[in-house]
């Protein structure tokens, strides 16, 4: 009996204890989601109230020759910038975990774009690739090159907003991988380097397999994070020029909140959930059986 009401004692501290993330889950979470589903079947302007129209939103969307360019630029977006930032992003951080000068300055260096606010750093890159006067055009003219129209050619702008948004989250998945770094027992990279093993031998023999549990997690956040892509693309070109940078995330929120076709928002929302989750699970079913989770 005594030992029947101490369990529900610890059985209701336990449920107190995880009540106020269950609410926030539930209020922030679960029920926008659902509300989300069912503005996606409905024709909706912020001003009328909603108008239940079935599947017409999805039927739209995919005659939307601007929504299939959205969703083919996001996927170029995601396919150069999630390789590119995480492998440079290691690189940097194993360089970073050694016995270098001015190690925390650097550090810090890295973090600070990552804090920054992304529409500051936006029009700051918007001003430094500037065509007329920007700084990078006035060091290619300086070398006797021609100035590039980085953010006014349909060539350049993407490519331009990319490398931008590389360079400003890199801190972050810097950071994670210091911090996987440092699991590392050091009596394994010590015994590698007794028995002759050169830097580069250590890097992909130990530094990898060892670390494949934090580049896993890494290469799934920046892909999730990079499919969400915003504030670069809206601060910078607008879409533009032309459609060259409109991505899927600025065209849903175009198509909501300018255009007022709030169901076709949520309908846009909705697919971009299905296509993450989608993307995620294939992620683990392809890469997630062959990583290395012991460390010891």
């Amino acid at each position: 009996m005594w030992r029947k009401r101490r369990f529900r004692q610890e059985a209701i501290a336990g449920y107190l204890f995880v009540a106020p993330n269950l609410i926030g889950f539930l209020v922030f979470q679960l029920i926008p989601i659902v509300a989300a589903v069912g503005l996606s079947f409905t024709a909706w302007d912020l001003i009328n109230d909603p108008q239940w129209v079935g599947l017409a939103n999805y039927r739209t969307l995919l005659k939307d020759p601007v929504f299939r360019l959205s969703l083919q630029k996001t996927f170029l977006f995601v396919i150069i910038n999630v390789p590119l930032q995480s492998v440079l992003a290691l690189i940097i951080a194993v360089l970073l975990n050694q016995n270098i000068r001015f190690q925390n300055l650097l550090r810090t260096l890295f973090i600070v774009p990552w804090v920054s606010m992304s529409v500051a750093v936006g029009l700051t890159w918007t001003w430094i690739f500037n065509s007329q006067f920007g700084i990078i055009n006035q060091i290619l003219q300086r070398l006797g090159m021609q100035r590039i129209p980085w953010l006014a050619s349909q060539d350049w702008a993407l490519p331009s907003v990319i490398a931008v948004n590389i360079w400003q989250y890199l801190g972050f998945h810097i950071i994670v991988f210091l911090t996987g770094l440092q699991l590392i027992p050091r009596e394994v990279t010590e015994a590698a380097i007794v028995d002759g093993a050169s830097a580069w031998t250590r890097f992909w023999r130990i530094t990898i397999p060892l670390v494949s549990p934090i580049l896993f997690y890494d290469l799934i956040v920046n892909m999730i994070g990079t499919f969400q892509i915003f504030d670069l693309p809206f601060a910078m070109t607008n879409g533009g020029p032309g459609n060259a940078t409109r991505v899927y995330n600025l065209y849903l929120y175009q198509k909501g909140f300018q255009f007022l076709r709030m169901g076709e928002a949520t309908a846009m929302a909705v697919i971009l959930f299905l296509l993450i989750v989608a993307t995620s699970v294939l992620f683990f079913r392809i890469i997630g059986r062959r990583i290395n989770y012991d460390i010891t």
